[in-house]
Formats: structure tokens, C-alpha cells, sequence
């Protein structure tokens, strides 16, 4: 019940600020009415317009009118219609502006991030290279040692050391080289492992 007193007062209320535009019509009036009391202030003057028409539309069909009826002045028209003209004009530019700057932005986001990207890959790229050329000079490096302890005891087998004998007591319990140098296993670079293994076996005994 309360709602349709509420309702009833809106239109009344409506009402009065239609007919008040009509009474005395200004543009300042014409502002202060919704769309539906501008659709019914145009059928007032009988003026045909499409009722899917925006309502800056219809209000400016309203001024024309009553510009070409003498009731407003011509200028009314230069500051009633070209300004909301401008004003959405203007809006819509900004619009395109603010679309423009979020894209750029959104663009930036996006090369910073590939260029991220770019850098980590790098760094992954360089961390391995290090680790591969490291590996790769640890391997070299056992390599030529296991390639200088056979040619050493080969030396000491054929008794070609300086002042060497074939058979060289290597310490106090007169350790033979030349019988115990046929124990070691031959070197081969692809396992080298194996190689210090038998060799530190063959010291321990």
C-alpha cells in the first residue's frame, strides 16, 4: 500500500515538472525531466520521433520545435545540443585513450615478462655450461693423472727411472714394483673410476 502512494507521488511529481516545462519552457527545465516526461512533453507538441530514441535525441527535437515556434531563441540550440555533442565526444575520446594507455600497459607487462623469461632461460643456459665445462675439466684432469701414474709405474717396470733398479724396495718392506705393477689394470679413459679404484687397492696391499 505504501508503494503505491509512493508511486502515485512520483507521478504526480512528474507530472507537475512536465507541465511546469510547458507552462515555461526553458532548458534548464527540459534537463530536470526523465526521458518518459520528455517523450510526453513531445507528444504534447505532436512532434514525431522514434520511441527507441535516446533521450538527448528527443529533447533535441523538443528545442528544435519550439525554436522554429518562436518560444526559445535560436541560440538555445548552440548551447542546448552542440555542448552535450561535445561532451560525448569528448567522453568518447577519452574512452579511446584510456582503452590505448590500459593496451600499452598490458603490452609492457607483456615484454617485461618474456623478457624474464629470456634472462632466466640465459642464466639456466650459462649455469650449465659452467657445470658441463667444469665436469668436463674434472674429467680431463683425472684422465691425464691416471694417464701419469701408468706411464709412471710402467717406468719403474722397465727400471728406466734415474738411478732406479727394476726391482726398488718402495719402503721399509721392500715392496717389489716389478712384481706387483702387472697387477694394475690397464687404463682406459672411458672408465676411469675403476681404474683409481684397483690402483688404491693394489697401494693398500
Amino acid at each position: 500500500m505504501e508503494s503505491s502512494r509512493e508511486f502515485n507521488f512520483n507521478e504526480a511529481f512528474l507530472e507537475l515538472s512536465r507541465n511546469k516545462f510547458v507552462a515555461s519552457p526553458s532548458v534548464e527545465e527540459l534537463d530536470s525531466l526523465k526521458k518518459s516526461e520528455i517523450v510526453k512533453v513531445a507528444k504534447h507538441y505532436g512532434i514525431e520521433f522514434q520511441p527507441l530514441m535516446r533521450k538527448d535525441e528527443i529533447k533535441r527535437y523538443v528545442l528544435e520545435y519550439l525554436v522554429d515556434e518562436s518560444v526559445l531563441p535560436s541560440t538555445i540550440l548552440e548551447t542546448a545540443i552542440t555542448v552535450p555533442t561535445d561532451n560525448t565526444f569528448e567522453l568518447k575520446r577519452l574512452e579511446i585513450e584510456m582503452n590505448k594507455e590500459i593496451r600499452l600497459k598490458e603490452m609492457e607487462r607483456e615484454r617485461e615478462r618474456e623478457e624474464r623469461e629470456m634472462q632466466k632461460e640465459k642464466e639456466e643456459r650459462e649455469m650449465q655450461m659452467q657445470r658441463e665445462k667444469e665436469e668436463r675439466e674434472e674429467r680431463e684432469r683425472r684422465e691425464q693423472e691416471a694417464r701419469e701414474h701408468e706411464f709412471r709405474l710402467k717406468q719403474l717396470e722397465l727400471g728406466v727411472i734415474k738411478g732406479s733398479d727394476p726391482k726398488i724396495g718402495l719402503d721399509t718392506g721392500g715392496f717389489d714394483v716389478s712384481k706387483h705393477v702387472k697387477f694394475v689394470p690397464k687404463f682406459q679413459e672411458e672408465n676411469v673410476e675403476k681404474f683409481f679404484n684397483h690402483f688404491e687397492k693394489l697401494g693398500d696391499n
